[in-house]
Formats: C-alpha cells, structure tokens, sequence
C-alpha cells in the first residue's frame, strides 16, 4: 500500500487535430526510474523492484484513458469546449447517448457543473485499483506536479494535478482512488479533466472545499 501511494504520488465543430506523437518510456526505463525513486524511500532495492513491477500493468492498462484525455488538449484544439465536442475529439470511447458512454472497463460521463469535466469511473470488489493515469502520463513524457491532495485514510485519497504534456495545451487532471481494506469492501478510482483547461491553485480548492484538509501532495 505504501508503495502503491508513493507511486500514486511521483459555431461549426473543427476537426480533431492530430495527436502529436510523444516520446514514451520502455519498461526497463521506467523500472530504472521508478526502482530508483522508491528505493530511495524505502531502502530496500528488492522491495522496490517488485513494486515498480506490478505498477507496469496499471500504466499499460491506463493508456486508452489516457488517449482519450488527451485528445482533448491537442495544442491548437479551441478551449470553449462542450460535450459535443468532446465525443468528438474522444471518439475511441463508445457513446451510448450526448452524455454518457464506454472505455474498455471504464464508465464515462461528461458532465457541466459548472465547467465541462469528463470523467472515467471504475469500481469493484475486493480488487485493487488497476489503473495509474498519473504514472501513465509521466511515461510519456508528460510534466505532472501534485497541485493538492486530501486524505481521507489509508488508501484513499483525492488529489488534484497539473498536466503539461508535448505537444498539448496544459490541463487539470483529478484522481480520486479507494483501496478495498477487505475482499468484500468496493475499490473505486475516477479520473476527471477539466474540458475547458480551468487549473485550480491550492488555494482555490481549499476555498472551494474548506471542510476537507486539502495538502500540497500525497502522504508516502
């Protein structure tokens, strides 16, 4: 768990532009980084290596969402976007009505509250959560910074980041995870993106949520 969190931490509708192709890690460089970065934490290089290794497979899996996600922040993509653009640009997810649709696994919705956020939901019983968008993005070359995070306990957390990846406008990306404590408990992960490239400070989600002890990043 502690290595999982650690990880966790580090008008007319234009045509969709192309995605620009983006320099992705291999495995062995990210096992590289990552075995490096939690061995330092940790101290023990076997135990970061087996985690980093099971972390490859929510990276992997992650990577239709992450296509989707940055489909809608092609550089030169208008920022006024709605939801019809946004089933648009995303047309790898399956649409099953304006607001509503498909991904593999993945629920997703768009919603307008106010702004317009598209949102991927999973959930299960009893597993772990098997998706990391955060780490996926980093793969591919993407800057991603912690702007806060609120922990409600072990294993679950919400936490809020700023997305600067090649070839694409910068963008808000929230994640909140549920870790099940036990076989019967639900495991839950949502990933939402801002449509219309609002980035909140620190300050802004602590003024907008003041109940919650909103942090600059993640406990390890």
């Amino acid at each position: 768990m502690r290595a999982a969190l650690f990880i966790a931490s580090l008008a007319c509708l234009s045509p969709a532009l192309p995605t620009p192709s983006i320099a992705q890690e291999t495995q062995n460089q990210f096992m590289d980084r990552c075995t490096m970065a939690l061995a330092r934490t940790v101290g023990l290089q076997s135990y970061a290596e087996g985690a980093c290794a099971e972390q490859w497979p929510k990276i992997t899996r992650a990577n239709q969402m992450v296509d989707a996600i940055l489909s809608l922040f092609v550089a030169g993509t208008p920022s006024a976007l709605d939801p019809a653009d946004v089933q648009a640009r995303a047309s790898m997810i399956r649409w099953r009505s304006p607001t509503e649709g498909r991904l593999a696994d993945l629920n997703v919705e768009v919603t307008r509250s106010p702004t317009v956020r598209t949102i991927f939901n999973w959930s299960a019983s009893g597993e772990p959560v098997p998706f990391d968008p955060v780490e996926a993005l980093r793969v591919r070359g993407a800057q991603v910074d912690p702007i806060g995070c609120s922990a409600y306990g072990a294993g679950e957390t919400n936490s809020v980041w700023r997305v600067e990846a090649p070839g694409h406008v910068p963008f808000a990306l929230s994640v909140y995870r549920r870790e099940a404590p036990t076989a019967s408990a639900l495991s839950h992960i949502t990933v939402s993106a801002d449509a219309e490239r609002n980035i909140p400070t620190l300050g802004d989600l602590r003024a907008a949520e003041p109940d919650r002890d909103w942090m600059e990043a993640c406990p390890q």
